[in-house]
């Protein structure tokens, strides 16, 4: 009796052993979750006061805001509770900003959904990517219903920061139709990478030449050397030098720069004009800014990701007021655009009614001005 003991024991021993070995090491794919985003509630939505008379929108994508936390039973949680009042007024003031910097022309649209959390930059790449599946699916969720319930044909701005840029260049890459790109004035993809690789798969990721062409993306990094370029952005290969709009190494001084700004708690506003010179490194497909004391903007606490001289918490602030320039130099652009795609369209579904089965066009008065 004893040795069937002893036998059982060792056999339990060595079965904890092999779970250990094949199982404990494999990243965990089962995440403690909150309640699903229902977009049909406003109240998933950042509450921000629209221009009816706008002649387009925005649809913007928050940046992470959140770090890893745990419920009343212990529980850790990699993804922001939405509903959580302390969570979302952590977000709110990167959502603020950008309504600051956007929604001067454009309606704003800006979902709450459940972010991944600092720490879920932290870890292997693909866990990071298993992890940030779950926020995405509700960014996905909430442009269609942007699209569905909001949009109502307009042209719009896709815009985001660090994760929320990775959300922005995901809609590109995998959900916006031809019809919807056909209305996009630009995407602006703050902060995030896109390599290669990308470029050549997705079509739509067109980068931005200039400052006026319309159906791009705008996406850069900001450091005051390349050595502080941020590991998670060292495959980028696009790049646009906002001060200038160039993307080529070509210098824009200070005197090109209409001014940073950032905000206190209360809102108020502090513009830093003619501060920064910025030139694009053609290695590293970065934006090299000078005339900034990196001190003044380095965060010990994400060291690991973003060290000292990289400036990506600041991507909204550095050029706020050129970025807010270059809004409305891109509207009449999309806007004219927009309204001959739509002619051209309305002529060939004219075309096609007009057009007898057997292939015979009969004339007909589009009456199309």
């Amino acid at each position: 009796m004893k040795i069937r003991s002893l036998l059982l024991m060792i056999l339990l021993f060595c079965l904890s052993v092999f779970f250990c070995l094949t199982g404990c090491s494999k990243p965990d794919t089962h995440y403690n979750l909150t309640a699903k985003p229902d977009y049909s509630h406003s109240t998933m939505w950042f509450d921000a006061p629209n221009d009816a008379l706008a002649e387009a929108d925005i649809f913007y994508i928050a940046p992470t805001c959140i770090w890893d936390w745990r419920d009343a039973d212990g529980k850790i949680y990699h993804h922001m509770d939405v509903g959580n009042p302390e969570q979302r007024s952590q977000v709110d003031g990167s959502i603020r900003l950008a309504h600051a910097l956007f929604g001067k022309y454009c309606r704003f649209y800006a979902p709450y959904y459940r972010q991944v959390t600092m720490e879920s930059w932290m870890v292997a790449h693909e866990e990071t990517e298993r992890r940030y599946a779950v926020a995405h699916g509700d960014v996905v969720q909430a442009f269609d219903y942007y699209m569905t319930h909001y949009n109502a044909g307009r042209p719009f701005i896709l815009a985001g920061h660090s994760q929320g840029a990775k959300a922005v260049i995901e809609l590109l890459k995998h959900t916006i139709t031809p019809r919807q790109h056909d209305n996009m004035i630009a995407a602006y993809a703050f902060g995030f990478s896109v390599c290669d690789q990308e470029l050549e798969q997705y079509p739509m990721l067109r980068p931005a030449r200039d400052s006026v062409d319309c159906g791009v993306l705008i996406c850069y990094n900001s450091v005051s050397a390349p050595e502080a370029v941020s590991p998670l952005f060292r495959d980028n290969v696009i790049c646009i030098n906002p001060l200038n709009w160039h993307t080529d190494t070509t210098y824009a001084p200070a005197g090109q720069h209409i001014g940073a700004v950032f905000f206190d708690a209360e809102g108020r506003a502090d513009t830093l004009s003619h501060r920064i010179g910025v030139r694009i490194d053609e290695t590293t497909h970065t934006l090299i800014v000078d005339g900034l004391d990196e001190e003044d903007y380095y965060i010990p606490g994400i060291s690991n990701l973003f060290p000292k001289g990289n400036y990506h918490v600041q991507e909204l602030n550095l050029y706020f007021l050129n970025v807010q320039q270059n809004i409305p130099q891109r509207i009449p652009e999309q806007v004219s655009h927009s309204l001959k795609q739509d002619r051209r369209n309305r002529i060939k579904s004219i075309i096609v009614r007009s057009t007898q089965s057997d292939g015979r066009f009969i004339p007909t008065s589009t009456g199309i001005s």
